[in-house]
């Protein structure tokens, strides 16, 4: 495995010059560290490793500089670009997208967002694959100032080098690599997942899992963890484009899932259509919403890594369902919460999955149970 050439100045995989075996080592310890620190009574004894460690990440947002440096942030200076830095996690197809994208940025004519004078045309280039070989281009931008800007767009030479091609306009100074008004130049406007035999499509701005490879096996124990739900009612909070609520329909008596992105809930609803399942999807906050009009027996718990709100932890409090499968990709969060939520909840069962190799993040799994 060809490691980084550029590990004493990208910020992107700060674990890479660990062994990868140590590296599972320490994220379990790292977990234990933040049950103790908390004085949790809890322990987690398992980790699933990834199934690849390298080229296994299917979405990389790569910068466009004020020079025009495509790549990788410099780390500790997020105004500064590693010029032609991918990253060896990245999936072989997006390499190979790469390239070509920034061959495209040098010779566009375009100018290149400067983020201290929040001037310039060209920000980001966010480039996304599937394991069916799907991929997709975003070029994300400040709002053009001429026609001249959207025909290069628009007519370029990125127009039929992908599945898709996604014009994305940020219309604010904010550093993100996501529009609100979208374009699609070329293809369908989106790429098509396989997971477990499931189909999910993915639009520009909805969230799937980055490793598809080993989110195989993070479906298969959040459905382990839910047991037999013939005769059960499961809600699945944050639910994205239904990535768990879609894996445990056929065999769930009635499944309702909860998204606040409407990119993400849309996509949801198709998911369900082209899979044949019958899905109650609604566009909300999670904190926002009456969930507990449901009395679901089992509640799917995957908030972003900023854990949950403090209005939905107590929701979760005051409403205790039955069954909590929990999902965290921050376990200091999750640890966090379960100071009060080990107040009503035993952990039954708990596992850690290694969806991101080379860096200090895991998904922790917990079943949680109702005392």
């Amino acid at each position: 495995m060809k490691l980084c050439p550029n590990k004493e100045v990208c910020g992107s995989c700060s674990w890479s010059h660990i062994p990868y075996k140590t590296q599972c080592t320490q994220k379990i310890s790292d977990i234990n560290g933040s049950f103790k620190l908390k004085e949790l009574n809890l322990t987690c004894s398992e980790i699933i490793p990834s199934s690849k460690t390298s080229h296994y990440r299917n979405r990389m947002d790569f910068v466009i500089d004020f020079e025009g440096k495509v790549g990788m942030r410099q780390k500790g200076k997020w105004w500064r670009v590693i010029d032609d830095h991918t990253c060896f996690i990245s999936d072989n197809k997006i390499e190979d997208l790469f390239t070509k994208v920034r061959d495209w940025v040098n010779t566009s004519g375009l100018s290149f967002f400067d983020r201290k004078s929040h001037e310039g045309f060209l920000r980001y280039a966010v480039i996304r694959c599937t394991s069916t070989g799907e991929t997709m281009i975003n070029i994300v931008t400040s709002t053009a100032t001429s026609n001249d800007y959207t025909d290069k767009i628009t007519k370029g030479d990125l127009t039929d080098i992908s599945t898709t091609l996604i014009w994305s306009v940020n219309n604010t100074i904010t550093d993100v690599s996501f529009g609100d008004n979208i374009t699609i130049v070329h293809g369908p406007g989106y790429i098509e997942e396989n997971i477990n035999g499931i189909k999910y499509r993915i639009s520009p701005n909805a969230f799937f899992q980055t490793n598809s490879n080993t989110s195989t096996e993070l479906q298969k124990k959040v459905l382990e963890y839910c047991g037999n739900t013939s005769d059960k009612t499961l809600l699945d909070l944050y639910c994205g484009t239904g990535f768990f609520a879609i894996s445990a329909s056929a065999k769930t008596k009635k499944v309702v899932g909860v998204e606040m992105v409407e990119d993400a809930i849309n996509d949801a609803r198709i998911n369900a259509e082209i899979n044949n399942l019958n899905i109650d999807f609604v566009h909300a906050k999670t904190e926002n919403f009456d969930w507990g009009q449901y009395n679901a027996d089992i509640v799917i718990l995957d908030p972003p890594r900023s854990g949950m709100h403090d209005s939905a932890l107590n929701d979760v409090i005051k409403i205790q369902p039955d069954t909590i499968i929990y999902v965290s990709c921050n376990p200091k969060n999750f640890a966090r919460e379960m100071v009060q939520l080990q107040n009503f909840y035993k952990v039954e069962k708990m596992c850690a999955i290694d969806m991101f190799p080379h860096t200090p993040h895991v998904e922790l799994v917990s079943k949680l149970t109702k005392k």
